[in-house]
């Protein structure tokens, strides 16, 4: 008892001779915490109080906190006999777990701010297991006195990074805190292996597909001085020269395009023009595993020469509104072939806006602006006798030329000709071999990229979709909601875009639309093809979140679910709120 008074006694003497004389010599004081008092000092930290922000815009069911929360749960079981908290932060110190193993000691953390979603960056809070794991970049054992701000020092901490097993990067911190004089060495012994345990977990966690996009990326990166880039389905890899290369929205252009390119062959070289007006060169090649495309990598050199088409501007269509560069490459493809008067065939998954690219592109250029439809149920009859033969020529979409009967599509694109019509068309992607023979008659083509591939358009796009769905109406989207958005998968494209935002307004027709008033469906990124009996529990789940506050606990009860089961279901969908 002696010795902790006397120890105690040294800090408390040491720091307020700090706080007087900055450039004060610390002898006993150790130099981590040392290191971390001027730190703290220098950057502004009051000793007397606890200002840390909160962040409510945490995910807190990353991959992270997925690998990480069986470990915490078995370690608060092991010391279930001290009263302590059990924590994950991210690597911006922002805690995203707690767990308690009493009601008092949980009480008396959420009285230091130390809770879900709080920061306690060492820059916010001075010395303590967390910030200064992070600015020190490994264990720390922060006892008592320790602590920088005065109303810390009754407790103490023990905190380890944990890491990406791959990359060594640190994705967040491991602690354990309790009060001074339940603390023990044993603690820090207990979260290292704890940590430990977390990053096995996350080195399982990476599947095949992952593991192979990230051997040939370190491969292509040892070799290269250049910019290198890997994205497969889930993942985004990117080297310091990349990153210094490109501002952030040509960034996610170039992610955009990679995602769009590498289903279209296992050799990549583009060109292509991004937002800010740079134009680079991709270079690159796909990865393989088990006959399925894993990902792509890609080398990324800008090119100092600026060629590109020039893209006519319509007054504010959502669909034409995008900056991705496939979206442009389409756009321009489209801008080029109906100016000559070419037949144009557009190519691309249903609902991803090639009959809004078609009108919206032919409004833009010049005596454009009139476009007749014709879906295969509209074939029969002499639709093709009214098309005038002088003046403004109509441009004539056959939509989904995929779904007609061959002969009678030949029998239609015969007569449009010969009528002298302006002709489009559209198809799926891949076009089936079936229309091999009718291909013939289109000169052109291009292809409409998924909305997954647009992720840097989707602000965008609802902007767009929402003026159009509430003309004159004051509607926008939370933060949070535009996130739910950007985390789903999207196969419905932009249709399944505009189906979600319509019936968002439907719950709240004016105002700010946040995240829970969304369908439940966008709350899911699933890693497979979900059944029909899948998307129902899918959705019971996101409803029971949401009607208990996202309360894990409350919402097992209300399913009849185990929570183990809970979590196990989250995970598997890709529940994001």
């Amino acid at each position: 008892m002696g010795d902790a008074l006397a120890r105690r006694r040294l800090l408390t003497s040491a720091r307020a001779e700090l706080l007087d004389h900055p450039d004060v010599a610390l002898p006993g004081i150790p130099r981590h915490v040392a290191a971390s008092w001027r730190r703290s000092l220098a950057r502004g930290v009051d000793p007397g109080v606890i200002a840390n922000r909160f962040h409510p815009d945490l995910d807190v069911e990353s991959r992270l906190v997925r690998c990480a929360r069986p470990v915490i749960e078995q370690l608060a079981d092991q010391v279930a006999a001290i009263p302590v908290c059990v924590v994950l932060t991210d690597d911006r110190a922002r805690l995203l777990v707690r767990v308690d193993t009493t009601t008092a000691i949980g009480r008396i953390a959420d009285g230091n701010n130390f809770a879900e979603g709080f920061g306690y960056e060492e820059g916010a809070v001075g010395t303590n297991g967390v910030g200064t794991v992070l600015e020190r970049g490994g264990p720390v054992h922060v006892v008592g006195a320790e602590h920088f701000v005065e109303q810390l020092q009754d407790y103490a901490c023990a905190g380890v990074p944990v890491r990406d097993p791959l990359t060594g990067r640190i994705e967040g911190v491991l602690d354990v805190s309790c009060r001074a004089e339940h603390s023990s060495p044993l603690l820090l012994s207990l979260v290292g292996s704890a940590a430990g345990r977390i990053q096995e977990a996350l080195l399982r966690d990476r599947d095949g597909e992952q593991q192979a996009l990230f051997d040939l990326y370190t491969r292509v990166e040892a070799r290269s001085s250049r910019a290198v880039l890997a994205v497969g389905r889930r993942t985004v890899l990117t080297n310091t020269a990349l990153q210094t290369l490109l501002d952030p929205g040509d960034l996610v252009a170039v992610q955009d395009h990679a995602r769009f390119l590498m289903l279209r062959g296992p050799a990549v070289d583009d060109r292509l023009d991004l937002p800010s007006g740079t134009r680079v060169r991709m270079r690159g090649s796909t990865v393989e595993v088990g006959g399925s495309v894993a990902g792509l990598v890609a080398v990324v050199t800008v090119l100092r020469e600026a060629v590109g088409v020039a893209v006519p501007r319509t007054p504010s269509p959502a669909e034409a509104i995008g900056t991705s560069s496939a979206w442009r490459a389409a756009w321009a493809g489209a801008v080029e072939a109906l100016s000559a008067g070419a037949p144009l065939l557009v190519v691309g998954e249903p609902g991803s806006g090639r009959r809004r690219l078609l009108a919206d592109v032919d409004r833009a250029l010049p005596g454009g602006g009139r476009v007749v439809e014709v879906g295969p149920a509209d074939a029969a009859g002499g639709f093709a006798e009214g098309i005038p033969r002088s003046g403004a020529l109509p441009l004539v979409v056959l939509r989904d030329l995929d779904r007609w009967d061959t002969a009678v599509a030949a029998g239609v694109i015969g007569a449009l000709r010969g009528a002298g019509a302006r002709l489009a068309a559209t198809v799926c992607e891949p076009a089936p071999g079936a229309l091999a023979g009718l291909l013939t008659a289109f000169g052109h083509s291009v292809t409409v990229p998924p909305l997954r591939n647009r992720s840097g358009d989707l602000a965008r796009l609802v902007t767009g979709l929402l003026a159009e769905l509430a003309p004159g109406r004051d509607v926008r989207l939370s933060a949070a909601a535009l996130r739910t958005l950007a985390r789903y998968g999207w196969p419905g494209n932009v249709r399944e875009l505009r189906g979600a935002l319509d019936a968002a307004l439907r719950r709240r027709p004016v105002g700010v639309v946040d995240a829970a008033d969304l369908p439940e469906f966008c709350q899911s990124a699933p890693r497979s093809t979900l059944r029909p009996v899948d998307l129902v529990e899918r959705d019971a789940i996101v409803h029971a979140l949401r009607e208990s506050g996202n309360n894990r606990v409350a919402a097992a009860a209300a399913l009849g679910l185990a929570r183990s089961t809970l979590y196990r279901k989250i995970a598997q969908y890709g529940i994001t709120g």
